[in-house]
């Protein structure tokens, strides 16, 4: 795939069904014959530089596995990424660990464990040939790529991180198209943001009002869940993570962080999440729910200060409580609030 469109194609026959018996004519014959299939298609070393996308049940399973013995905090299958190495060993684990300690791992069908030895050889060898350091899981298959072929191009483009959250949000909380205006309020004071940080940034803004509908001592919890365990695509785990932090400080939840999230984030990107939680929190009261308010204020830093500019027909939104949301913010970018009219 480039640029979402499939190129070069070619269907080789090593299915798993077919490795066992591939295998039984010796290691060497077989990584001859793999090695001699991705020549004939003119592929040997072609992954280089990319990654190799796993699609199908069996290498699902091998990510499940990897999750399992590596105690990974967040086991959500797409998007999971494993190394040559990991692949390496999985193979050993694979054929070596006693079966009845594969059935007890949550998630792994019984049905794979037979094969998984045979996976992971093939899929060993494949990384090979082709050059590929580094896989990526995916949910997804053939019927997928069909649906999404029959998309016109301005749906394409779109970024599905964004579509899914803004339906989301439209879906579960009260202030439809909030999201987008949240987002574009509270950017200014995170313009060093990178364009990656920035798009997670304005997930976290469409799913801004997703906890309301929780009892309020738990609205917090509730926002990380639907950012850690949502159905979301092109995210990584850390970026749920981020999303996830923004979402419980916005929530109330202050700066603390839930497990698992430190154990999938660092410091510095928990701290500039908070902040971004906190500004939402923020614009959310200032305008409670309405457009106008925002649209009539804005946001803005130096080196001392997060001022706020109201306009005066709005001074008397700036109460005890909005003024308390400013502090927070001003104060976790190591700031003083400031107040203009």
């Amino acid at each position: 795939m480039r640029k979402g469109k499939a190129g070069e194609r070619v269907s080789f026959p090593l299915g798993v069904l077919r490795l066992a018996a591939l295998r039984a004519k010796g290691e060497a014959a077989f990584d001859k014959q793999v090695a001699r299939a991705i020549d004939k298609a003119g592929w040997a070393g072609r992954g280089r530089g990319l990654p190799f996308f796993l699609v199908g049940g069996s290498w699902r399973a091998l990510a499940r596995l990897d999750m399992e013995l590596t105690g990974y905090p967040l086991p959500i299958i797409h998007g999971y990424e494993m190394n040559a190495e990991t692949v390496a060993r999985l193979r050993r684990t694979a054929e070596q660990e006693p079966k009845s300690r594969l059935r007890a791992i949550p998630g792994l069908s019984s049905g794979r464990i037979p094969t998984l030895g045979d996976a992971a050889a093939i899929l060993s060898l494949l990384m090979r040939e082709l050059g590929s350091t580094g896989t990526m899981v995916s949910s997804y298959g053939l019927r997928e790529g069909l649906l999404y072929e029959e998309l016109d191009a301005a749906t394409r483009a779109e970024d599905p991180l964004i579509v899914a959250a803004r339906d989301e949000g439209r879906r579960s909380g009260r202030w439809p198209e909030h999201g987008d205006l949240l987002d574009t309020w509270l950017a200014p004071l995170f313009d060093r943001d990178s364009s990656g940080a920035a798009r997670l940034r304005h997930a976290a803004c469409q799913l801004a009002d997703v906890g309301w509908r929780a009892n309020p001592e738990f609205r917090a919890e509730r926002g990380v869940e639907i950012a850690l365990h949502g159905n979301w695509v092109a995210i990584d785990a850390a970026g749920r993570a981020q999303v996830a932090q923004a979402l419980h400080a916005s929530l109330g939840g202050g700066a603390t962080a839930l497990d698992p999230i430190p154990r999938l984030l660092g410091k510095e990107r928990i701290d500039r999440a908070t902040a971004w939680g906190l500004a939402i929190r923020l614009g959310q009261r200032l305008s409670g729910g309405l457009a106008g308010p925002l649209q009539r204020s804005r946001l803005s830093a130096d080196a001392s200060t997060v001022t706020l500019h109201l306009a005066a027909e709005d001074r008397a939104l700036y109460g005890e409580t909005v003024e308390r949301r400013h502090a927070a913010l001003a104060g976790v970018l190591g700031r003083k609030a400031s107040l203009a009219v």
